[in-house]
């Protein structure tokens, strides 16, 4: 017997015309499309790719290391944070602002020392010779993490790029890691606090910054402080969830006129609004005030 035209072909278990529910197993349930798609009940699922930039100084002078020079700088990222926080507190719920902000990407730069110096010279940089220093960045791993904290810092993605004075100067990268790749085998996991400060910190990067010839420091406990200065840009790149609790303030009026809005010929007069909970999702992105 054939199948009407425009209909589906005989034998077809799995036919979805007007009015017939899907037939299948219930193994099957969680096949993408089996049940349908989504009719509107799914109101906030979506991620904000977010760019951070942050700026710091490269130093070895720490006071309470007594003269030591403090060489590694570590590079730590809160992952307990909202960047867009605007939840509450109040209600069944607590602290439900908080989500697991990540850093899928970071790039590491550094401005190069000038040229030449001016006057007779003190610095580590008198000459073009000197000015010339070697970064040694890398991203820490570990194997496991225990009852005790971390199994020692190993280093994963690694760069030593050296640095040549410039006159003219511009942003030198120093390290570049997609950290999504580095840990997603999870053989090789992030390295994060363990001294029981904040267990939500990440160390993000370690760098130091050495003598070209010979690996030695080449910034000395006054150095830093008096002569040259070496400035670091941080370029972070942020899976930033959107939190399930959100608040917006806004306000319910009831009247009897559609004339005046806020107007109340009877009943309760209008107030200001308040913070009330939403589901807030992301749409697009526009440009329109450039």
């Amino acid at each position: 017997m054939l199948a009407c035209a425009g209909g589906p072909p005989a034998g077809n278990t799995r036919s979805r015309g007007f009015g017939k529910a899907p037939n299948m197993k219930a193994t099957d349930m969680y096949l993408r499309g089996m049940m349908g798609g989504n009719t509107g009940s799914v109101t906030t699922h979506t991620e904000l790719g977010l760019t951070v930039t942050d700026f710091f100084d490269y130093t070895v002078t720490d006071p309470s290391a007594g003269g030591v020079a403090q060489v590694v700088t570590n590079y730590f990222w809160n992952c307990k944070q909202n960047l867009f926080e605007n939840g509450t507190s109040s209600g069944p719920f607590t602290d439900n602002e908080q989500t697991f902000c990540r850093v899928r990407k970071l790039e590491v730069y550094v401005l190069p020392a000038k040229g030449f110096e001016q006057g007779p010279g003190q610095g580590p940089n008198t000459n073009n010779a000197l000015g010339m220093f070697t970064v040694q960045a890398q991203v820490p791993g570990i194997t496991q993490r225990t009852i005790a904290g971390n199994s020692p810092a190993l280093a994963t993605d690694t760069q030593v790029t050296n640095v040549l004075p410039q006159i003219d100067t511009f942003w030198k990268k120093v390290l570049t890691c997609d950290l999504q790749k580095t840990f997603q085998s999870g053989v090789v996991r992030p390295y994060f606090d363990d001294t029981g400060v904040n267990g939500n910190l990440q160390c993000l990067f370690q760098m130091a910054i050495v003598n070209s010839t010979d690996g030695s420091t080449y910034l000395s406990a006054t150095d830093d402080s008096t002569n040259l200065v070496i400035r670091v840009k941080v370029v972070m790149h942020i899976d930033q969830p959107i939190a399930t609790i959100q608040n917006a303030s806004l306000k319910v009026f009831s009247n009897e006129t559609f004339l005046s809005p806020s107007t109340a010929q009877n009943g309760v007069a209008f107030s200001n609004a308040s913070l009330q909970y939403v589901q807030t999702d992301l749409g697009r992105v526009r440009n329109n005030m450039r």
